[in-house]
């Protein structure tokens, strides 16, 4: 090697050593600017920072799986799945109208997963490649075996949120942590109690979500509060309420879901229109550099041109009580059924229909006239 070739490669060395970290910053900040429109470190968890619950902890093992499984998704051009939602049981005490489960409840004839069934799931998912687990229902809280799943789950290779109402969580949080639980979304509807609890059906339910949250925080978990919008949420002030409680309540997170057509409000067609939508989006920028305030995931945003597009069916899925695979927890095509095939030839034939090839730049696909009007069925096997 000749003197010009040492001095460059010294250069090169010393530009490593004084840009590398800038440059390294960047790219996290740009990273979860496109993913999350903000790149608040939210909380530091197990010694990790913590931007979403929805990815795994910078620098931690999940996230590591997550880089690698991505890399090997592109040689192999095939979309591997990152997340995995589980309604790990069908019971829940509440009412709530916007609930999206609440149309398989009622119909099915299935009967649930068994302990050894939702093991056996968990296990697949993650040798699929998994990163993020987030465990819903029904009310999880009441599933009898939460705590066994919770110590199932390698922690190498996934994290792993709860999404709960708050029944149960103030006496559960310490242990449920213990057993592996990362983080919680705590629903909340309304941000005043009485509403919250005629909006649930239960009174009381408000303070003990509430005592729930500070237990969970006191525990050492990620928290955050999980929001369906509707269309007035922006006029009324109660999303803006509800942004305003996290903050006084010090949630780490709130996740701003936007209503769907789909189980209880599957027939509301004003919820496909996307003015509301946007609103919602632009609402929510004056947070994203407000430190004061939780990190915001609007999902919207992130289902959206502006983030990843919506990726249900292309990069994550929904499991059911029952072993039901669909492409999310609002979209119920049923796509196979875990009971009677493996889970990686139900997820090859779900990335391999044509709505789900790649994710949709145009929001969330019930939205999409073309996609509910669409014979979907011709693509599933029976």
């Amino acid at each position: 090697m000749n003197i010009r070739n040492i001095l460059r490669r010294i250069q090169l060395s010393l530009k490593m050593v004084t840009h590398g970290i800038p440059f390294y910053h960047s790219m996290i900040d740009k990273g979860y600017d496109v993913y999350l429109n903000h790149h608040k470190i939210i909380h530091w968890r197990d010694g990790y920072p913590v931007f979403t619950m929805s990815s795994p902890a910078l620098f931690s093992k999940p996230m590591a799986n997550f880089i690698i499984r991505n890399m090997f998704g592109v040689i192999q051009n095939r979309a591997l799945p990152n997340m995995m939602s589980f309604a790990i049981t069908p019971d829940c005490t509440l009412k709530c109208p916007q609930c999206s489960f609440a149309d398989i409840a009622k119909v099915t004839t299935q009967k649930p997963l068994t302990i050894e069934e939702s093991k056996k799931a968990i296990k697949s998912a993650q040798q699929m490649g998994v990163s993020v687990i987030t465990l819903t229902g029904g009310e999880p809280l009441t599933c009898p075996h939460l705590d066994e799943l919770l110590r199932c789950i390698d922690k190498d290779v996934s994290t792993v949120a709860v999404f709960t109402s708050g029944l149960e969580l103030e006496v559960r949080a310490a242990n449920l942590r213990k057993a592996g639980l990362d983080g919680v979304y705590v629903s909340i509807d309304e941000p005043e109690a009485d509403l919250h609890d005629l909006h649930r059906g239960q009174k009381g339910l408000f303070d003990t979500a509430m005592r729930g949250v500070k237990a969970a925080k006191k525990a050492g978990l990620t928290v955050g509060f999980s929001v369906c919008a509707f269309p007035d949420s922006i006029k009324t002030g109660r999303l803006e309420r509800i942004i305003e409680l996290g903050r006084k309540c010090g949630v780490h997170e709130i996740v701003i879901f936007s209503a769907a057509p789909s189980g209880n409000l599957k027939d509301r067609q004003d919820l496909c229109k996307t003015d509301w939508i946007e609103e919602i989006i632009t609402f929510s920028e004056k947070y994203k550099e407000d430190h004061r305030y939780p990190g915001l995931l609007v999902y919207n945003h992130n289902a959206s041109w502006r983030g990843l597009g919506c990726s249900g069916g292309t990069r994550w899925f929904f499991l059911d009580p029952y072993g039901n695979v669909n492409p999310c927890d609002f979209n119920h095509l049923k796509i196979g059924n875990i009971k009677e095939e493996p889970l990686h030839l139900i997820w090859d034939r779900l990335s391999s229909l044509p709505p789900f090839q790649q994710t949709t730049w145009t929001g969330c696909k019930l939205r999409d006239p073309q996609y509910r009007d669409g014979n979907l069925r011709q693509y599933i096997n029976p």
